[in-house]
């Protein structure tokens, strides 16, 4: 009988550097490592998943002949009918879950499969769904992409080492008083939202409107009059091309939610390059 890989020096020292890599932007890619390495899966993306906002990518280290036309469309609204994702809207519990056991029996017969899982390229893929709260959890997308090297996949240990690795995803998802952190995985992406567009002050005013401060309390915390305030929001709606303040809110989630996990960039600029490209 073969030894377990969940009893090897490899796999110590696989999550050993994913525990080391916690609260830091690399702990993903250390994660996916462990994923692969139990499963032999060959591909992962990472997403977190909430009932009030799009899938926010965390990871991925799709081919590149495959990124494009997997997890930007997929994010963009493919994910409404994929199948992990009900999962999750069905408050199904956190486990290891293969796509033939979730999927529809015509599932290849779905507009979804034909006009984008088809593009994927992907053979076969498997679901983590690790549960954060009932309105947030992880999905770590398994795929494979050679039907050749199906014999070499089984999920029989990272069933046995999903507690250990769902405690690790929690734990780098959760602020300290055990809460959802919703600035660790976009905290960049949040300071960078606009700079490219906008005066500091406009910023200020728009990270603190999307912390849900109103026009007297940040009037308040940047020392400035109301008024002033709200000649900052006419100025900042002018630029953005916008009329309220739940327009910003939906143009920063669509911003944040096309920007790699740890580009150093405005994402409203990336965004804006993506959709205005003819």
């Amino acid at each position: 009988m073969a030894e377990s890989k969940l009893a090897g020096k490899a796999w110590q020292a696989l999550i050993t550097e994913a525990v080391e890599d916690l609260s830091k932007d690399s702990f993903y890619k250390s994660f996916c490592a462990c994923c692969e390495f139990l499963t032999g899966y060959d591909s992962t993306l990472v997403v977190w998943l909430g009932r009030a906002h799009k899938p926010i990518s965390l990871f991925d280290n799709i081919p590149e002949r495959y990124s494009e036309r997997t997890e930007l469309p997929w994010i963009n609204g493919a994910y409404l009918l994929d199948p992990y994702y009900q999962l999750f809207l069905a408050d199904s519990a956190s486990g290891v879950y293969k796509l033939q056991d979730v999927m529809p029996d015509n599932f290849f017969e779905t507009d979804y499969a034909k006009n984008y899982y088809r593009g994927t390229g992907l053979v076969d893929e498997c679901g983590l769904l690790i549960r954060l709260s009932d309105e947030h959890a992880i999905l770590v997308s398994l795929g494979l992409r050679s039907a050749d090297n199906m014999d070499q996949i089984s999920t029989d240990e990272i069933v046995l080492a999903l507690p250990m690795l769902a405690t690790l995803c929690r734990k780098q998802q959760s602020a300290l008083d055990g809460e959802i952190n919703f600035s660790a995985p976009l905290d960049k992406a949040f300071r960078n939202f606009g700079k490219d567009h906008l005066s500091n002050r406009e910023r200020e005013v728009i990270q603190l409107l999307l912390k849900g401060h109103s026009n007297k309390s940040i009037a308040h915390l940047l020392d400035i009059s109301v008024d002033t305030v709200k000649v900052f929001n006419k100025r900042f709606h002018l630029k953005l091309g916008i009329s309220s303040q739940a327009e910003l809110f939906s143009l920063f989630l669509e911003s944040i939610s096309m920007i790699p996990f740890d580009a150093d960039i405005d994402p409203l600029t990336h965004y804006l390059e993506i959709t205005q490209s003819p």
